[in-house]
């Protein structure tokens, strides 16, 4: 009886005996990958226009290059393989490559070194900014505004000129004390929590099995992972990959029709009637793939909410119904965040009340001392947040909050970054993108603004723009249960350290060598020159808005109405939560309310749909092993999907520097 290839042993095929454990080479090729990414997605996106890969909380360029690290492994272990990337030293590439993956251009950096010059370039009399705010900007957060500094910023440098890096240094300092002081407190709570999740809880982290499916095979000693011997993983790639490769010919040959399947939500509106928001019609091959890793109810409530919050903000503004006091009414779309807002609001305290007995048992390991059960030991995890949100609070003051805003700014930041991490880590959807998330929209909305100092609004407009630690892609947050889940396997001993060490490392790297990238190429070349949203009209928007704020003659006051629509969404959501618990047939989860009319339910309702419609067919008809058996299909959707983006922009660079054909946006 003959063999199929795909049954035949592998010739070099060696069982794993050591145990997981994070070596200094996969630190030491983490660490040479994040710089390279740091320096690279800036230069394609800012200078050469070569288009954004920083979209959502799971980019392209992480995707894309995981998978190229999957072939270089490939490689390795044909050639030499006892030399091979264990599946433990590929997964701290893969979170060192998913933190710095977030930061460059629009992620957040570009955003960043592109405000610090900005409020006193672009003061004029127009706009009144160093009549309203510049006199309460503090001075150690921004450079110091000389000729040399400011001017040669956005114009360029004079022959024989220097980049003056020290005008630099001390601003750009003190803000990653901040933001690496918040992400700190997000680490420490991701320990905290990591047992309750992954344990208690069973989150089933897809973006974590995602790539550990991509590498099944590498500890067994193959030189090709068991999904890429898979025809129907190859199906699933030539779709995606196909229409992007057709499309590339029509940059030479413009008589070639383009395929416009993939094309970005302004090409993709409806109008359903007057006065209702548009329906996008957008199909994103990232959301079908792995969105089919998302359980049905989640997607069925996405799609389900995001459509019926259009319904209800375009009846709103038909009727012209509002909330709140005379003067200071809500809207249609300020209402519909403030129910899903309490909706999340509620979602953060079921959490924590369900992990009561996990906390309470930490509570005594820190107290008393005790084994790690991850990362660092509990003492040192309670110790570090009670540290490290002390600092942000600080830092907060020092930008010039008074102390009670800073602590509702930090506990309403809790609220929305600890909702999509959990959520991100229970759904695997990646454009989970929370309402208010730092928590100015709340504060001003429903407390009001009349107590408030100029220098309680300007630093607030400071913290809450994406200059902090960048916008609604939060940074970081999402990825650090990923991290622990993944580290799950580390032996104890040996190389456990580096579990947290590897998080700060690409952090700060990310964070640098961006910040480095951006300023060199913005003295070079000019940052009006170069064109870049992030470097322009990014800063004058956030300033602007300052600027706006503080212009209006009418302060607001606290609004019990607008209250009142919050504590509905929460009472909604509890409800909801209740539904469930009695009846495990109800298919509505308050996930879906919380983020009703945010970007991922909102530009992607169609793509959630085809892939809830698609998973419920092959569940129903083959049950679990048809579930499995699918799954390679919507890998290879991913993945060939960012190849093609990848392919593109190779052909941008070499054919079209400067005049990119944006493959890859919302």
């Amino acid at each position: 009886m003959a063999v199929r290839p795909e049954e035949m042993p592998d010739a070099h095929l060696e069982p794993v005996t050591e145990k997981p454990k994070i070596t200094a080479r996969s630190v030491a090729l983490g660490t040479l990958t994040v710089v390279w990414m740091a320096y690279y997605q800036n230069k394609l996106e800012i200078v050469l226009h070569a288009g954004s890969m920083v979209k959502s909380s799971f980019p392209v360029a992480l995707i894309l290059g995981f998978f190229l690290w999957v072939a270089i492994n490939m490689v390795i272990t044909r050639l030499w393989t006892t030399a091979r990337l264990s599946r433990t030293e590929m997964m701290v590439i893969f979170s060192m490559m998913w933190i710095t993956g977030m930061m460059p251009g629009v992620g957040w950096m570009g955003y960043f070194i592109g405000a610090l010059p900005a409020p006193h370039f672009f003061a004029t009399p127009e706009n009144r900014w160093a009549e309203l705010f510049l006199d309460d900007l503090p001075q150690w957060a921004f450079p110091v505004p000389t000729e040399g500094i400011m001017d040669r910023f956005y114009f360029g440098l004079r022959k024989g000129e220097t980049v003056p890096w020290s005008g630099w240094v001390l601003p750009v300092l003190w803000w990653f004390s901040g933001v690496i002081a918040l992400m700190a407190a997000g680490f420490f709570v991701s320990v905290i929590f990591h047992r309750q999740w992954a344990d208690a809880e069973r989150l089933t982290y897809p973006l974590v099995n995602f790539p550990m499916d991509l590498m099944d095979g590498f500890d067994e000693g193959r030189a090709l992972p068991k999904i890429f011997r898979n025809p129907i993983f190859w199906a699933g790639f030539g779709w995606t990959a196909g229409i992007i490769g057709w499309n590339i010919i029509h940059f030479w040959f413009p008589n070639v029709p383009r395929i416009t399947l993939f094309d970005s939500i302004n090409t993709k509106a409806m109008t359903v009637a007057i006065s209702f928001p548009p329906v996008y019609l957008r199909v994103l091959p990232l959301v079908i793939g792995l969105g089919y890793l998302c359980s049905l109810d989640l997607l069925f409530s996405f799609w389900f909410f995001g459509l019926l919050a259009v319904v209800k903000v375009g009846v709103m503004n038909r009727t012209g119904f509002t909330v709140g006091l005379p003067g200071q009414p809500s809207k249609a779309g300020e209402i519909i965040n403030l129910e899903s807002h309490g909706a999340m609001t509620v979602l953060v305290i079921w959490s924590v009340w369900i992990a009561r007995r996990h906390l309470a048992r930490v509570a005594k390991m820190a107290w008393q001392g005790g084994p790690t059960e991850s990362a660092v030991s509990y003492r040192f995890a309670v110790g570090g947040l009670v540290i490290c949100a002390g600092y942000v609070c600080a830092f907060f003051m020092a930008l010039g909050m008074s102390f009670p805003l800073a602590v509702g700014h930090l506990v309403l930041m809790f609220i929305a970054y600890f909702a999509t991490s959990k959520f991100i880590a229970a759904s695997g959807f990646g454009y989970l993108f929370p309402v208010w998330v730092k928590g100015a929209g709340f504060l001003k909305t429903v407390m009001g603004t009349a107590t408030m100092t100029v220098r309680d609004l300007t630093a607030m407009q400071l913290v809450n723009s994406s200059l902090f630690y960048g916008g609604g892609r939060i940074q970081t947050f999402q990825v650090l249960p990923h991290h622990l889940k993944a580290m799950d396997e580390v032996a104890e001993g040996r190389g456990k350290g580096w579990v947290g060490g590897t998080v700060f490392l690409a952090f700060t790297l990310g964070f640098f060598v961006c910040a480095g990238t951006i300023i060199y190429y913005c003295y070079q070349d000019s940052a009006l020159y170069l064109r870049s949203w992030t470097l322009w009209e990014g800063p004058l928007g956030i300033f602007g808005g300052i600027g706006t704020a503080l212009g209006e003659t009418e302060k607001t006051s606290f609004d019990a109405q607008k209250l009142g629509v919050w504590l509905v969404g929460a009472g909604e959501a509890g409800l909801l939560a209740g539904l469930r618990t009695w009846f495990p047939w109800w298919p509505l989860h308050p996930l879906g309310l919380a983020f009703q009319y945010t970007t991922g339910p909102r530009y992607y309702a169609l793509s959630i749909l085809m892939v809830w419609a698609a998973k419920l067919m092959i569940v129903r008809l083959g049950g679990p092993r048809m579930y499995e058996k699918a799954k390679p299909f919507f890998y290879g959707t991913v993945v060939g999907y960012c190849v093609g983006i990848g392919v593109g922009m190779v052909i941008d660079l070499i054919w079209f520097p400067g005049f990119g054909h944006g493959f890859h946006n919302f």
